[in-house]
Parts: C-alpha cells; structure tokens; sequence
C-alpha cells in the first residue's frame, strides 16, 4: 500500500502500552514509503477532517483511553481494525479544526523550542560525563607515553581478578514483570548507566545459573555491540532481585588492590574505548566482539592504591552531580510530554489558550462549536449525538464514529 501526504499512521502492535496506538503523521518532506504489517494506514476525507487536527485529537487522554481499553494483551499489545473503527472524538467544523489548529500550532512551536533546548541540555550532561572520565584518568592517546609520578603502564588483565559471563536462553518479547526472571539487552550497559528495566523476561522454569545474577557493585562490559557501543562499560549501583547476565555481557571482578571507582571511568576512557574497538572482532560494524583475552592484553595506565581511591571518590562525586542533572532534565521532559497532553486534550475539547499580548497576562478563552443543528451526513459514516464532558463544549458537539476514515492494512 502507498504512503501519502496527509497520512496517519498507527501502530497497531507494540511490546508496550505507551506505543500501542502511537500515531505519526506523514508530511511534506517526509521521505514516502510502504508501511509495515504492524501498522495501520488511516487517510480522512478533508471535507470532513483536517489531517493534523487527527494527529492532535491521537494524543489526546480520551482517545488514548480508548485505545488502551480496546487493546488486546499477551505476549505483546495489540489493536484490531474494529477497535480503531469505533474510537469516538468530538468533530467541530472543518474551519473550526483549522482555527484550533492556528492556536495550537503557535503554542507547540514553543514547546518544541523547549524540548530542544532540554535535548542540548541532556547532551551537555552526556559531555559532562565524559569530560568528568578524562579528568580522573591519566591523559594518553598511546601505550608508552609518560604518566604521572607514581603511575606506570601494565595491562587490564593485572588489575582484572575474574571475568564472568552469562547466556542467553530463550527468552519472551517483553520486559519482565517485577516477579519474573530476565537476562539484561546490551542496551541495558551502553547508554552511560545501567538500566535494568531493559531486559527480556525468560519463561517459568528455565534454569538459570545462581552465579549469573547481577547485584548491586558490579561492573559490566558490553562485549559484544556495533563498533560504537563494544566495550561500553557501567557500574550498578542498584539491581533488582532475578536479573542475569546475558552470553553479550561480562562482569569483571577487580583485584582486591583495585579501587572499583576508579577502574570503571578508566574503562570509559576515549583511550580504552577505542583500544577496545581496535581490538574486537568481526566482519561488520554491525557486530562486533572483544574477547576475553584481547581485553586482558590491552595496556593501561596504573594509579597506585592511594590516587586511585582519591580519584575513585572524584568520580563517585562527578557521577552524582551527573545524574541529579540528569534527573532535573528527564523530569523537566516529562513534564514537557504532560504538557503536550494537555494541550492535545483541549484542542479535542475546542478550548485552548489565546495568544497573550506582550507584557499582558494570558487569557483563557473557549472555541466553542458553532450551534449547527448537525454535521452533513453522506450516509457513509456514523455520528453519534452524545453530551461532551466538558463544560466549553455546548450540546451540539458530537463524537463521531472512525467509519469515515479509511483504514488499510
């Protein structure tokens, strides 16, 4: 099936509730081309129905109430055609959506403006981290080169006691549930931190190995990734209880003469990172692998005990810093997404803000439907007269069955 301009795309099959339903509008500019079986294709009738007023009215709270109350669950989330078919949103006139549309537009722009600059913000604290990593390191491009007093070369395999590995048995499509078992993804080590909730759950009764389980103080090494994110490294600083090491993660046990705090910014030195690349295996960059005894042979500079516990508590205290502004970002985002939620809601409601004057305080004004008797009829779709909860909107506002639309698989 063809992709057009003014398309809505829908996701009927997702591995999570948030995504199931998501829809993306195809506009000018949008590169053109065939869709998934995983999704639906929606294209209105603009004489009945702007394109961009439907992708407002998909994020709205009513029609995610929908859809999530019409989702089938198992394995994964799904929609069926019928469900899509009989969600119901409030139609105004078509130019009242343009007029809505108008205000909307002009209150997204600045939230996009927003959340670019909480982008930058979260890439600054990304730039952080990684300045943060060569401060506490000694500075080298090259094994051999001068370190300071105290330090000297030798390989990681002298600091490294032990290096476990997991596997991977069979596992489900989805993250697990709290009291369900789970081997971690590599995305679970490759994005800074550890995130335990990206796993996949293993199904009752697989056995699993006691010493494969991942605790709090561990230090795990993705050795197996694309040329970017081999050898990524992280600290757990906290686990839940029956998570796993996968066959693509390793645990390396530092010597008891190792300050852990200290070993793991090393490892995440520009320096290790690309000896590690340079060192992995495999035919594409797609797919690469370090292993154990490549890891092993790679040279690093040695701090002695004492610098290494001094810059060990540096790193603790930069990696603090690092996640609190993190956290502020993150919350700043959601509260971001809430917003645009609530700015969808009142565009399906017809209210939304005014555009303030300079220096004069906002006000609140209601786009009412206009008090048409009803909206013309082609006797090829159903509306259905029902009282909106809203109180802006009067007794002439309708919610109208998706009949009109055109959906394909």
């Amino acid at each position: 099936m063809d992709v057009r301009v003014g398309d809505l795309l829908v996701r009927r099959n997702a591995g999570s509730m948030d995504r199931l339903g998501q829809g993306v509008l195809i506009e000018e500019g949008t590169q053109l081309l065939d869709f998934p079986s995983t999704m639906t294709r929606v294209r209105v009738r603009p004489t009945l129905l702007h394109p961009a007023y439907l992708e407002q009215l998909w994020q709205s709270s009513d029609v995610r109430a929908q859809i999530q109350a019409a989702a089938r669950s198992g394995r994964t989330h799904s929609l069926t055609i019928e469900a899509l078919l009989n969600i119901k949103f409030s139609l105004p006139p078509l130019a009242l959506q343009e007029r809505i549309l108008a205000q909307l537009r002009a209150r997204l722009k600045r939230l996009d403006q927003a959340e670019a600059a909480l982008r930058r913000a979260a890439s600054g604290v990304t730039a952080l981290q990684e300045a943060a990593h060569h401060a506490l390191t000694a500075q080298c491009d090259a094994a051999g080169q001068t370190l300071p007093h105290g330090w000297r070369w030798g390989c990681l395999g002298e600091v490294i006691k032990e290096i476990e590995t997991g596997r991977s048995p069979q596992c489900l499509g989805r993250p697990a549930e709290s009291d369900e078992k789970a081997v971690i993804k590599t995305s679970a080590i490759t994005r800074g931190r550890f995130l335990q909730d990206e796993n996949k759950a293993v199904p009752a009764g697989t056995p699993l190995m006691p010493r494969h389980e991942i605790k709090a103080g561990d230090i795990l090494l993705c050795r197996a990734n694309t040329l970017d994110h081999v050898g990524a490294t992280v600290h757990v600083t906290e686990c839940r209880p029956g998570l796993y090491l996968s066959d693509k993660s390793l645990r390396l046990v530092p010597e008891s003469d190792v300050d852990d705090r200290w070993l793991v910014p090393l490892l995440s030195t520009s320096y290790l990172r690309a000896e590690i690349a340079r060192r992995s295996n495999g035919s594409l960059s797609s797919m690469r692998n370090i292993t154990q005894t490549n890891l092993q042979n790679i040279p690093i500079p040695i701090a002695p005990l004492h610098e290494q516990v001094r810059l060990g508590r540096r790193a603790t205290q930069c990696r603090h810093a690092a996640d609190h502004l993190q956290l502020r970002v993150q919350k700043a985002l959601e509260l971001s997404a809430l917003l645009r939620r609530a700015l969808a809601d009142a565009a399906s409601a017809g209210r939304i803000m005014s555009p303030a004057s300079s220096g004069s305080p906002q006000e609140e004004i209601a786009l009412q439907f206009p008090p048409e008797p009803f909206i013309r009829n082609d006797g090829d779709w159903n509306a259905c007269q029902v009282h909106t909860p809203s109180a802006v909107a009067d007794q002439h506002s309708k919610y109208v069955v998706a009949e009109q639309l055109e959906l394909e698989l």
